[in-house]
């Protein structure tokens, strides 16, 4: 007679948890590499420093050249705060852009009716050193104002992708990996052969995958909030239901991916094929309009998708219930199928 008491499920939820904390590698990867990862961009975003590039001086000739090493010397060239400055001939501009040794050059910057500026006006981030330095050196007087809004920093951006990307990965790795490497050692079977029912193997895997998530995402929150100042501006309570959504459609996944397979290296690249789309077109870490308007639409139903915009709309944009409930919903569906598919193919041996 199978058993699916709640102390089966419970003993079998430790059992999972267990065999998580004794390896020192999952902690990392699950925990310390995402606090790492807002760690290194939030220093780069979290704070505002201004415009920081390297800028190359061009020069055709030794007569501009000599022109060019007065300008660095001069105020003009002192006045803009955070430019490296580096004189470069012109025709090695090609090659110290693809090197990232230079974000543009400028020509002759001390003569404004002749000077001409050299980028690839596609970069964003040369684009914008473009306007800023030209108004700099026209002395131009500033016709912007400068606004601080609550959630508009990139690190504001950047966590709720990484609060996702932290489900999936403990999901499609935690659980669809463990799935694929417990029927290798043939540990399914001998489960099967136990009073153990299917369905409290399946609850006792979601339920300790989702302690973990709950111990990941909060030592996460915290650190984002002490050292940047990230807050969740919007219903705690509705965005902790869609974090559930979330942890319930890739659980369903990760079901569905570890269903057959019994090799490890066939459920790596099962899992990779899964989770690396996801991560370049669910917006984690830029937004789905570098995309062309056709994709965007389709995009924005992914499972990842659905997951980091509903979040950020709860924690930077201060959302709340109504905002979540096609998301969830959309979330539980997606999950919901895919378990009762993996279930239906799903082998012990």
């Amino acid at each position: 007679m199978r058993s699916s008491a709640p102390g089966t499920v419970a003993q079998l939820m430790l059992w999972t948890l267990r065999d998580f904390l004794r390896e020192p590698a999952t902690l990392f990867w699950t925990i310390g590499f995402p606090v790492l990862m807002t760690l290194t961009l939030g220093q780069i975003s979290g704070h505002s420093h201004g415009l920081r590039a390297n800028v190359a001086v061009l020069y055709a000739s030794p007569a501009e050249q000599a022109q060019a090493q007065a300008w660095l010397k001069g105020p003009a060239a002192a006045g803009a705060e955070g430019i490296q400055w580096k004189a470069v001939a012109e025709a090695d501009l090609p090659r110290a852009l693809a090197t990232g040794e230079v974000r543009l050059g400028v020509l002759r910057p001390w003569d404004p009716p002749h000077r001409s500026w050299r980028f690839d006006p596609a970069n964003q981030s040369a684009l914008l050193a473009y306007h800023t330095l030209r108004d700099l050196l026209d002395r131009r007087p500033a016709d912007t104002e400068p606004l601080t809004v609550p959630g508009s920093r990139y690190v504001d951006f950047l966590l709720p992708g990484l609060l996702a990307l932290g489900l999936v990965n403990s999901c499609l790795w935690g659980i669809g990996w463990n799935l694929i490497e417990m029927r290798e050692k043939r540990l399914l079977r001998l489960m099967l052969a136990t009073p153990m029912s299917p369905g409290a193997f399946f609850g006792a895997q979601f339920a300790g995958r989702l302690l973990t998530a709950l111990f990941e995402i909060t030592v996460l929150l915290a650190f984002s909030r002490w050292l940047f100042g990230v807050r969740v501006l919007g219903s705690t309570s509705a965005l902790a239901a869609l974090w559930f959504s979330g942890m319930a459609a890739f659980f369903g996944l990760a079901v569905l991916v570890g269903c057959r397979t019994d090799r490890a290296s066939v459920g790596q690249g099962l899992i990779n094929a899964v989770t690396i789309p996801m991560f370049v077109i669910s917006g984690v870490f830029f937004g789905l309009d570098n995309f062309p308007p056709s994709l965007q639409a389709a995009f924005r139903w992914f499972p990842p998708t659905l997951l980091v915009d509903a979040t950020r709309t709860v924690m930077s944009g201060g959302g709340g219930w109504a905002d979540v409930a096609v998301p969830m919903g959309a979330l539980l569906g997606m999950g919901t199928a895919c378990y009762l598919l993996g279930r239906r193919f799903f082998r012990f041996y």
